[in-house]
């Protein structure tokens, strides 16, 4: 058995209702608008999926996880400089925390854990899809259903998708933001929590180098967006050699959400110059 993560986008039935933690093979999987379906190719594959996910359910009790393990193993992987520095994103007005990357090394570390999309219909200009997030071995199951419009967001406005491959795209893109919030809701929260300061010594340099190397690796990186130091001190409001744990994991939320697609005048020029912290993943580390 595989404890890994899988992302089948079309293993299990689904409902519509929009809930989180309920079992996921308790109901029917919506049927098909086409009245002509054949209902009994429907109902065997409902019992086939549900055969499927209660063998599944059943393996994970058979070789259970080990949380020490997970821990250790999720320690190691904090410890890496290019893992560390991916584990926390910050985006102007839509929050800051975590990232999609730190999400899935935990359910990968933390093992029995399945999560993914799939998408539920397609019409014109737009998808439903639903992620979801299932410890096999707890069977605990979360889920979340949104809308995806078939658009690619530019500074003159939303432009249409046309090909199937940037559509697809899209989705994808959106949904794995999406993935992360429903694995958080399931693993343990110290789990995260202990991953999160793991990580945050790794950019200050406790657990291999020390900070100011780590300042300066991270001045380095900043550049090839063109983001000066001078602009990174207006940003933090001090000089960069003076950098906080905060400070750096704020700062690398930033690079992230930057090289994920975010202008850099959303925070180093324009209007953002001057919008107030708040947003900021220094700020949230400091509400904790």
């Amino acid at each position: 058995m595989n404890n890994g993560i899988y992302q089948d986008q079309n293993r299990y039935p689904q409902n519509t209702a929009q809930q989180n933690h309920s079992n996921p093979f308790n109901q029917a999987p919506p049927q098909p608008q086409n009245e002509s379906a054949n209902t009994g190719s429907i109902a065997i594959e409902q019992q086939r999926a549900i055969a499927e996910a209660r063998s599944q359910i059943q393996l994970a009790k058979m070789f259970p996880r080990s949380n020490s393990e997970a821990l250790s193993e999720l320690i190691e992987a904090c410890k890496n400089w290019d893992f560390a520095k991916s584990a926390f994103y910050s985006v102007p007005n839509r929050g800051s925390g975590p990232s999609i990357r730190f999400a899935e090394e935990v359910a990968r570390c933390y093992g029995n854990f399945e999560y993914g999309h799939r998408e539920l219909s397609r019409s014109k200009g737009k998808s439903e899809i639903e992620v979801y997030a299932w410890d096999k071995e707890k069977n605990n199951y979360s889920k979340r259903q949104i809308t995806v419009e078939h658009v690619r967001d530019t500074r003159n406005g939303p432009k249409p998708l046309r090909d199937q491959a940037d559509i697809d795209n899209r989705i994808a893109n959106v949904a794995s933001k999406q993935m992360r919030g429903r694995i958080l809701a399931i693993v343990p929260k110290t789990l995260i929590e202990t991953g999160i300061a793991e990580c945050r010594k790794t950019l200050t340099g406790n657990n291999t180098q020390s900070i100011s190397s780590k300042i300066s690796q991270m001045v380095v990186e900043f550049a090839e967006f063109g983001v000066r130091p001078d602009q990174i001190t207006n940003y933090i409001g001090h000089s960069v050699d003076e950098c906080s744990v905060e400070d750096l994991t704020d700062l690398f939320g930033v690079f992230n959400a930057i090289k994920e697609g975010a202008r850099v005048n959303e925070y180093f020029g324009g209007k953002e110059e001057s919008q107030p912290k708040s947003t900021s993943l220094k700020s949230s580390l400091k509400a904790n």
